[in-house]
């Protein structure tokens, strides 16, 4: 399977009722399908769910913001969440629609082949490492192997958590460390980005 055919497959997905009820489009991902670095978020909000972007509101723009840090745009990362479908009035996902969505993300890593998962939050750090904590687990790598093939994985604190911190400054220096970990990783830091630039 090649991701089109994936993503077509899933945007018909009709196999949670309930987030059938509510949804208002299937928010497959986006960004680059080729890309080192793959993102996975929890669930679209509600403006995800409107534009069918993922990370497209103000947790969207201090992700920008991050992966701009290191020298990495958008367009660089591939983004996803762990279920498609926007939860009614922005609940948790339930376990059945996150195991519901389990075969697209393992085929979706399966098919781009990342260097490097970011896991952003806990509802992905669980899905993924199977552990939940993220102020303890975030900024390390964990390898994991996922269909036979061991993938390194950086879980990362959620935006949003920035956010309702009220902006608090250590903890946005602590994400942008986590952030060159990141980089670090995929080889596209910004010091080698700007080495390449003269080579």
């Amino acid at each position: 399977m090649d991701f089109n055919t994936l993503k077509e497959e899933y945007n018909n997905c009709k196999k949670c009722p309930l987030l059938q009820e509510s949804k208002m489009q299937v928010v497959f991902g986006s960004g680059n399908k080729n890309a080192d670095i793959l993102l996975i978020g929890e669930a679209p909000g509600a403006t995800e769910a409107k534009n069918g972007i993922p990370f497209c509101g103000m947790s969207g723009k201090i992700l920008d913001e991050l992966l701009n840090d290191v020298g990495i745009e958008r367009e660089d990362v591939f983004i996803t969440n762990t279920i498609l479908c926007r939860p009614p009035q922005n609940r948790n996902p339930k376990k059945e629609e996150v195991e519901n969505c389990r075969s697209r993300l393992d085929k979706l890593i399966s098919i781009m082949d990342p260097k490097v998962i970011v896991t952003i939050g806990n509802f992905a750090t669980e899905r993924i490492l199977g552990k939940t904590g993220i102020t303890k687990l975030r900024g390390y790598v964990y390898p994991v192997m996922i269909n036979g093939v061991e993938r390194r994985i950086v879980p990362v604190v959620h935006p949003a958590s920035y956010l309702y911190s009220g902006r608090n400054p250590d903890k946005f220096e602590k994400m942008k460390a986590d952030f060159k970990t990141i980089a670090s990783i995929a080889n596209i830091e910004k010091s080698q980005k700007s080495l390449d630039q003269f080579s």
